[in-house]
């Protein structure tokens, strides 16, 4: 059915999938794309920081804000993935209906159905490794930003 030499893209396997994974899927493009947007936000409101001197509350504020949003993007990408796993296991459930008149071994039939949902779980842990991944650059852009405001405002 798929080819199992190298990772399958989700577009491959997109039709084997069923309603609830196909919107795990778009759940997690469209958290992708707010993930994506507070790094960038995140990183010009620090850049934006990293240029003002002194200890202001606007400065306080900003750092309060920003570590509020990276706090969210974090419970986010958290909630995702357990929603992932869930996905993936109520989709394994199904897996293993098979027809009972088959010549074919009734192992195969079912290794042959878990294989779309280890494919589709192969492209979601790659979606949730990069969100991770920029979560965490978010986090240490509010932390760095921070610190460094830090050492500036003690230097004045």
């Amino acid at each position: 059915m798929l080819d199992p030499s190298g990772p399958t893209p989700i577009w491959v396997v997109w039709p084997y999938l069923g309603s609830l994974e196909r919107l795990l899927f778009i759940t997690l493009v469209v958290l992708g794309v707010y993930v994506l947007f507070s790094a960038v936000i995140t990183l010009l409101r620090v850049r934006k920081a990293g240029a003002c001197n002194g200890d202001s509350p606007d400065l306080q504020k900003i750092f309060a804000t920003l570590r509020k949003r990276s706090t969210r993007v974090e419970k986010l990408i958290t909630t995702a993935f357990y929603l992932f796993g869930c996905v993936l296991f109520m989709g394994l459930l199904n897996a293993y209906s098979v027809i009972d008149d088959s010549k074919i071994p009734t192992g195969y039939i079912v290794l042959a159905h878990l294989e779309p949902h280890f494919a589709f779980a192969a492209n979601m842990f790659f979606v949730l490794l990069a969100l991770h991944l920029i979560g965490w650059f978010i986090s240490c852009s509010v932390g760095r930003g921070l610190s460094s405001h830090r050492r500036t405002g003690e230097k004045h």
